[in-house]
């Protein structure tokens, strides 16, 4: 890999890990996993199947506000105040900027994505050592493998999302960024009604909007909340990989055409 692209992303990680937000959201989300064991007290039989699932859907919420908060804030900022200037004067390829914020940013949401999915595991193999009286390797086979088999699906999306949010930060703002990736987290979570309300109806406006569904990624299907291990065939995950690896691929590749022809100044 180019030294420039290794260089630029170890400096935009650990630009991210000293932000105050990031261990805002660290804090509060490894906080939020450790409380869910209260929040399913009533839940008679099924408290390991509801903390893993808040447990999981509160990691991916907060990897996903962290990477977009993140690159939202990495390149507009420069350009903001033109100290990208000062990194475009040296020998590094514009692709080189774009594809080395990208990879610190999604370095940075690895580390607490890793953090709170081994304290989530290992909480989980702890409560069912002492439940079921067995011991904790025998727990892990039983609900840790199972748990960490769905974070790394969970983390598929985050990275999608934290392509988006580098792309956009070439032309917006932090807020307008933001906001633009709500709107493509909520769009693509809904991916599978808004295919069925418009294959229902069976006019010409299915085949108007089908570019949109190619350009909106499917997040719906990365939702692995509720999974059992077993009902996930290799195949499928690895389809979900090769999609996500696919989709990063394109928009990192469109934001550095993009800005090639953006005048920084």
């Amino acid at each position: 890999m180019n030294k420039g692209i290794l260089a630029i992303a170890g400096n935009t990680a650990r630009d991210v890990m000293r932000q105050t937000v990031f261990y805002l959201i660290a804090g509060g989300g490894v906080a939020l996993v450790l409380c869910s064991f209260s929040f399913t007290m009533f839940a008679f039989g099924e408290e390991s199947r509801m903390i893993r699932d808040m447990g999981i859907s509160t990691i991916t919420m907060c990897c996903l506000t962290l990477a977009s908060l993140s690159a939202a804030n990495t390149i507009s900022r420069e350009l903001e105040k033109g100290t990208i200037v000062t990194l475009l004067s040296k020998p590094i390829g514009r692709h080189a900027i774009i594809v080395g914020k990208f990879l610190g940013i999604l370095a940075a949401v690895s580390v607490v994505f890793i953090i709170m999915g081994v304290i989530l595991v290992c909480s989980l193999c702890i409560q069912a050592s002492l439940d079921e009286h067995i011991g904790f390797f025998a727990a892990f086979a039983q609900v840790g493998r199972s748990t960490g088999f769905q974070l790394v699906i969970s983390f598929l999306p985050i990275a999608i999302l934290c392509a988006v949010a580098t792309a956009g930060s070439i032309f917006l703002g932090m807020i307008s960024n933001l906001c633009c990736c709500m709107v493509v987290y909520v769009f693509g979570n809904l991916m599978s009604f808004f295919q069925g309300a418009l294959r229902m109806k069976g006019d010409w406006s299915a085949w108007c909007l089908s570019p949109f569904f190619v350009l909106f990624p499917n997040l719906e299907e990365f939702s692995a909340v509720g999974e059992k291990f077993g009902s996930l065939s290799l195949h499928h995950v690895a389809l979900l990989m090769i999609y996500a690896v696919l989709y990063i691929t394109f928009v990192i590749v469109l934001s550095c055409e993009f800005f090639d022809k953006k005048e920084c100044r």
